[in-house]
């Protein structure tokens, strides 16, 4: 978010206060609050390429693609040679796999700026999340030769550790952070590819040493109290909230710990002929996080399937899709709604080793959003609350779900595979078993992983 440049003139004026406390919730996550002003500082000064952009940003961080690409195109149209403007439509295109747009788009970025940092990695990014990571590791290298740029040494890392090039990488990451005056999230950012690059090499000392400076420069968050959500979702309570009448048989929910396999499962399923997937949707979040038992009824329950259904249909409107993967892991906690809500709906349970998930947590940088991810006891006590939460679901509420254990889903592909398949109501298909072939874009942090 430090893009989001609001420094420079002393701030005079309640424009300029309400554009700096729009980047403040922007920052904290608090898109709808951030979007709300935004939109009303649009209505004031609606050529104002700061507002237009961090417009654009929260419209996409809510899956409001087509919304967010509008401003950020006009917000260009204002200033045809702002390069952070080209970067974000760039951005903006990937995420909703308009590749050839975006191609184009970071192409002018990198014509203007050939080896600005955020270009370059966009350009990488874009490269990486569609297979072509050769690429990416020569455009990038190729600008780390030009300035090592601390900006571009993450992806550098990232893309030497897919290569097995770990060395080219380690030595470049280590004398950078010796270096005190830059952003302390970039340093925090380096601190975890380096940590996963000794890692990989067998360096777990220092590897670890990575990980905890890494979590140790974020926030304290609170540690998961699980007792609403429990007093909420007992069997008498759900046995109250009524069906809605909305076919949900498109929709496959993907849920489980961050780590246990959820984007490795939607691949799979999304690169068959007849699939879709649409990525970590907060679509059901929003519909139940703040929402009473005794709130949900007949007339909400048929809203918030369609609702979900019509954030479906704008995100993935291929109708050849006849089944749509939502990959938010934390939907585990709303499976009981999901039931309710779109009934016919299907729901995979990805399963994985606890240590191996608390640990696999533990080394990556989540930021807010999953704040237990900084501290290992708090990893510890999120998976014995999970894994409460899952058996109440599973076995007092009777909420029908396919457990997917990922080691078994890479030890034995293929019958694992021709399960989830069954499951979601699909034929098998070759196409399934050659996921890591699927042109579809992946946009998390398992990118490099399912390519391989």
């Amino acid at each position: 978010m430090g893009q989001f440049n609001t420094q420079g003139s002393p701030i005079v004026t309640s424009f300029q206060r309400s554009v700096l406390n729009s980047k403040k919730l922007l920052e904290a996550g608090e898109y709808d609050s951030a979007i709300a002003l935004l939109q009303e500082l649009r209505q004031q000064q609606p050529r104002d390429v700061s507002v237009l952009r961090m417009l654009g940003h929260g419209l996409m961080m809510i899956d409001v693609r087509d919304e967010a690409i509008r401003h950020l195109s006009f917000a260009l149209k204002l200033q045809p040679r702002n390069t952070d403007l080209y970067v974000d439509l760039a951005a903006a295109y990937r995420r909703t796999d308009q590749l050839r747009k975006a191609h184009q788009t970071i192409d002018q970025a990198l014509k203007l700026r050939p080896n600005y940092p955020r270009a370059v990695m966009t350009k990488a990014r874009l490269l990486q999340s569609h297979g072509s990571s050769q690429q990416a590791y020569e455009l990038v290298k190729a600008a780390v030769e030009q300035e090592r740029s601390p900006e571009l040494l993450g992806i550098f890392g990232q893309l030497c550790r897919e290569f097995k090039r770990q060395g080219e990488a380690i030595d470049l990451i280590r004398e950078s952070l010796k270096t005190p005056n830059f952003e302390r999230s970039i340093r925090q950012d380096l601190l975890f590819v380096l940590g996963h690059l000794l890692d990989s090499v067998g360096e777990y000392d220092e590897a670890f040493d990575c990980f905890a400076k890494g979590n140790a420069m974020s926030a304290e968050y609170p540690k998961p109290n699980l007792d609403k959500w429990s007093e909420r979702w007992t069997k008498e309570n759900y046995e109250t909230v009524p069906e809605s009448d909305i076919d949900g048989s498109r929709c496959v929910f993907i849920v489980g710990m961050p780590r246990s396999g959820t984007t490795l499962t939607e691949q799979i399923i999304a690169s068959h002929p007849n699939a879709d997937g649409i990525g970590e949707a907060d679509t059901i979040d929003k519909y139940t996080r703040h929402r009473e038992i005794e709130e949900m009824t007949k007339d909400f329950m048929n809203e918030a399937g369609a609702g979900y259904l019509s954030m479906l249909d704008r995100v993935s409107p291929d109708k050849s899709a006849r089944r749509v993967c939502d990959k938010m892991p934390e939907n585990y906690y709303f499976c009981g709604f999901i039931a309710r809500a779109l009934p016919g709906a299907k729901i995979i349970h990805c399963k994985r080793n606890p240590i191996d998930t608390c640990l696999s947590i533990y080394f990556q940088r989540f930021g807010p959003r999953i704040g237990y991810a900084t501290d290992l006891d708090n990893c510890a006590d999120q998976y014995l609350g999970y894994l409460g939460v899952m058996d109440r679901l599973q076995n007092e509420l009777g909420v029908e779900m396919l457990d997917a254990q990922y080691e078994q889903t890479t030890s034995d592909p293929e019958n694992s595979i021709r399960r989830m398949l069954d499951h979601v109501g699909l034929r098998f298909d070759e196409a399934c078993m050659n996921f890591h072939k699927s042109k579809k874009s992946v946009h998390t942090a398992s990118v490099s992983q399912i390519r391989q």
